[in-house]
């Protein structure tokens, strides 16, 4: 018959349970510590874990009298699940899960992909094809019998091959899937937890800068119509690139003079007065009669189709290079085979089109304009505006744009 003692000579207030196992044909006595110092359900733990031992429950069993016993007491039931889990690999070689990594993981994107973005699902699927190499034959086994430098490694390699923010991004990745595995009963403990993220060295930091206007009008030289508004549009709106691509006619409001849109990163509604240089802008623009027509058709077609915005960050990277303000990129690995190659660390420049967002809020503070309204204006969430409830109109908000300088006239270089 089963039982529970305390162990007295470390002084843990825990139950330990102590029962009978069927190992082939032995009997064994076993002992599980099961985290709790509830007398009454220490016992019934230690009942069932001797039912299981001797082939008395099968795991669908266990898994309910896990979820249903010890739901309110996460402790004992990480404790509980662990020592069931031992004691059925001991006595039938299968533990609680039996679900290989690959098989678990697999399941587990196919169960998750509709409620995932497509850009985030693509960087889960490909952390997890990636986990998949570095484990290489632990793929195949049992997700619970991974162990902490299982991940280790593998987290490790990704620092070896990308930066240390998008290796521990992988990690991140990994995590999740442990966590939803370990809320599934399928592995004992989320190990992946217990991985230690890399440090980000300051060599790796990137300052990121805001344009000067010579190199806005360098930069606008070089852009075809298209790619001009949407430079003037993320100067004069703050707007990101996937904010503009996105938006059609609707958002403009001739007769009121604003731009409405919804910030796709943080759903925050953002109402920007035209400024006269915008005006102007817009006013030039070939505008059909359909209201949803996007602003920005070419842009606007591969965002849709791609529902991401790295097609049009690549397409601006070459004209800032046609610019002469980057270096050209090469996806190719050099002949001595010690360079990234297209899957490996690639440099990350300190200007990009988020640059624009930068270049006017310098712009509008090196004009007078107050942080809180620049701030507004860019929709960055300011410390002081959200403290003092602070409500920026739009007549401030208009005089503030109408201080930015005009982009696209002749400005020469600074020798």
């Amino acid at each position: 018959m089963a039982s529970i003692t305390t162990d007295s000579k470390d002084r843990s207030p825990f139950y330990t349970a102590c029962f009978t196992a069927f190992v082939g044909q032995a009997r064994q006595q076993l002992k599980k510590s099961i985290a709790t110092t509830d007398r009454k359900l220490a016992q019934r733990i230690a009942d069932e874990l001797e039912d299981a031992a001797q082939g008395k429950r099968t795991t669908d069993e266990i898994k309910t009298f896990l979820a249903t016993n010890l739901k309110t007491d996460l402790r004992a039931q990480r404790a509980a699940r662990k020592a069931f889990d031992d004691v059925l690999r001991k006595t039938t070689g299968s533990g609680l899960g039996t679900k290989t990594a690959r098989g678990y993981i697999a399941e587990w994107l196919a169960r998750n992909r509709g409620t995932l973005a497509k850009t985030s699902f693509e960087k889960y699927q490909g952390a997890a094809k990636r986990f998949y190499l570095s484990l290489g034959g632990k793929i195949e086994q049992d997700m619970a019998a991974l162990r902490v430098e299982d991940v280790a490694g593998f987290k490790n390699d990704e620092a070896r091959r990308v930066s240390k923010s998008s290796a521990n991004q992988a990690l991140k990745i990994v995590r999740v899937f442990f966590a939803a595995a370990e809320r599934d009963g399928v592995v004992p403990r989320n190990v992946a937890r217990l991985v230690r993220k890399e440090k980000d060295s300051k060599a790796e930091k990137i300052k990121r800068r805001a344009f000067t206007l010579p190199e806005l009008n360098r930069i606008l030289s070089r852009c075809n119509d298209e790619w001009k508004s949407l430079v003037i549009f993320g100067l004069y709106t703050g707007a990101r690139l996937g904010d503009l691509a996105a938006m059609t006619w609707q958002a403009v409001d001739l007769e009121e003079g604003k731009i409405y849109f919804a910030s796709h990163k943080n759903e925050r509604a953002h109402s920007i007065p035209m400024s006269k240089p915008l005006a102007e802008h817009i006013s030039n623009l070939p505008a059909g009669d359909d209201p949803k027509a996007p602003l920005h058709p070419r842009a606007f077609e591969i965002l849709a189709r791609q529902e991401r915005v790295a097609t049009l960050s690549d397409q601006f990277y070459e004209i800032m290079r046609d610019a002469g303000l980057v270096p050209a990129r090469s996806h190719a690995a050099p002949k001595d085979r010690k360079g990234p190659g297209r899957s490996g660390r690639r440099a990350t420049s300190e200007i990009s089109f988020h640059a624009l967002r930068h270049t006017a809020v310098s712009l509008l503070k090196n004009a007078g304009v107050s942080d809180a309204v620049a701030r507004d204006i860019a929709g960055h969430e300011s410390a002081a505006v959200s403290r003092l409830y602070t409500h920026i109109d739009d007549k401030t908000k208009l005089e503030a744009l109408n201080k930015l300088p005009v982009i696209g006239v002749d400005v020469s270089e600074p020798e």
